[in-house]
Formats: structure tokens, C-alpha cells, sequence
């Protein structure tokens, strides 16, 4: 049986609100969502939840946490985003990525979905904000990933009310 869980990948910004304007006295988050322009300014957009959804895409292709530490020493963390970056520059990025992949999987995957699923989080981690896909722009990439998949259901899609309402927007 298969727990999964999500947390801990909120960023909070604590402000004192006082004379009509709110002044920022530290910025708080999760070192391995955070994205530049949130670590290094403290600046805060929509963009900013699209990396820690890239990051999570992420974690999610190779079960491993957004931080991974090669030994018990702080000093060797390498950041997933980093990692996969690496795979997806390496000469041939399948191998790259098979390094990075669940290992429970196996071999029981199509490498071709990996890779389209690690280029949009790749999109969504991007240095510059501005270079980032909208939310919208990522539902809809997955959810032409998962209809290209030869495993996807599309009678899943209509008996989900939810799922429904996604994507017409609502």
C-alpha cells in the first residue's frame, strides 16, 4: 500500500500592517521550492507557486525530496531542479533522466512521457519568472500529456465533476 503525501511546500511572507501599508520583515519558505527572485528579493507573484509546482513535478518522477543530500552533510545537497537540469543537458537526456526515475518503476514507464513531463517542469523552474508558464498553460500541457498516454482514460475525465469544471475554466 502506497502513502502519499504533500506538505510543506508553502512559502509565507510575514508583514506588520500598520498606517495603511505593510512593511515585509522576513521572508519564510522551503529552501528547495523557493525560487530566485523569492530567496534572493522577496518577490512574490503567481510565478512563484508555478516553480514550487514545477519542483513537485519533480518529486513525482523520481520520488525523492526537493533537497537531496548525497551523504549526512548539508554541504552535499544538490537541488532536484538541479539535478534534472543536469539529465536534461547531459548528450543523451533519456539516460540522464533514467538515473533520476523512480527506481520502483522499473522499467515500467514510457521514457517519452517522462521526458515531456520533466520539459514542463523544467518550464516551470526557469531562472527568469518570466520565462514560466501560467497555471493554466501547465493543465493544460498535462492534460494533453495524459491524453496522449496510452494508459489514460478519458471516461475518468467526464466522471469527475471537478475535473469538469478545470478545464472549462470554471
Amino acid at each position: 500500500m502506497c502513502i502519499f503525501q504533500v506538505a510543506d511546500f508553502g512559502l509565507t511572507k510575514l508583514t506588520e500592517v500598520g498606517g495603511g501599508t505593510s512593511l515585509q520583515t522576513r521572508v519564510v519558505g522551503t529552501f528547495g521550492y523557493m525560487p530566485p527572485e523569492y530567496a534572493r528579493y522577496g518577490d512574490v507573484s503567481p510565478k512563484v507557486d508555478v516553480y514550487a509546482f514545477g519542483v513537485v513535478l519533480y518529486e513525482l518522477i523520481s520520488a525523492k525530496d526537493a533537497i537531496v543530500r548525497s551523504t549526512e552533510s548539508a554541504s552535499d545537497s544538490k537541488g532536484l531542479v538541479y539535478l534534472f537540469e543536469e539529465a536534461l543537458n547531459a548528450p543523451d537526456p533519456k539516460e540522464g533522466l533514467k538515473r533520476l526515475i523512480d527506481p520502483k518503476l522499473g522499467d515500467d514507464y514510457p521514457i517519452d512521457a517522462i521526458l515531456k513531463m520533466t520539459h514542463l517542469a523544467n518550464a516551470c523552474t526557469q531562472e527568469d519568472p518570466k520565462l514560466r508558464p501560467t497555471m493554466r498553460s501547465v493543465v493544460v500541457a498535462l492534460m494533453t500529456l495524459s491524453s496522449t498516454s496510452e494508459f489514460w482514460d478519458m471516461n475518468a475525465l467526464y466522471e469527475n465533476p471537478g475535473l469538469v469544471n478545470l478545464m472549462s475554466g470554471r
